[in-house]
């Protein structure tokens, strides 16, 4: 049976990731390639962070999924097979107030057409920080084998958030 979108988009991403951990610009800390059962669901994700970053450093995850509509549209119709992007920063931040300035700067990168998502969370009870802020960079739309090409692209723009976002941790 021939490999699925799926399998063939994750490995020009993982590819791409790891060309770049090779030349030394950033690290991989984390890979995830999951089979979730219950959702019928598929998801491959890839965590690096700057090479040379300070601790602490911000984290970015690029995630791939898949869900079980896509994948019988593939290989049940043989029908064109899309799957979701998202992209993880995690970085610490002391102040709610450098968020706007977090998301400006995704923006700026990213481009406006993208839904970016910041998400807080504190140890309780200390409520006044330092939070861990996940922000999500989602695309808008299914990516398809065709826009293979379109990964190892967007690398360079997921370390220049690495390197921009370092700049809002204290």
């Amino acid at each position: 049976m021939d490999p699925t979108a799926f399998d063939n988009l994750k490995t020009v991403l993982e590819g791409a990731v790891y060309d770049a951990d090779l030349q030394g610009r950033i690290a991989v800390v984390d890979r995830r390639d999951l089979v979730d059962l219950a959702r019928l669901l598929r998801e491959y994700a890839i965590s690096f962070r700057l090479n040379d970053a300070p601790d602490p450093f911000v984290v970015c995850t690029a995630r791939l999924s898949l869900d079980f509509a896509e994948l019988a549209n593939e290989r049940l119709y043989r029908g064109q097979a899309g799957c979701r992007l998202a992209l993880l920063f995690a970085l610490p931040v002391r102040r709610l107030s450098v968020c706007p300035f977090i998301e400006g700067t995704l923006r700026t990168i990213w481009g406006r057409e993208r839904i970016i998502r910041q998400t807080l969370r504190f140890p309780f009870p200390h409520e006044r920080g330092p939070y861990e802020n996940e922000v999500a960079v989602e695309f808008a739309r299914l990516i398809y084998e065709e826009n293979a090409a379109d990964l190892p692209a967007m690398v360079p723009y997921m370390i220049s958030s690495l390197e921009q976002l370092q700049s809002f941790i204290d």
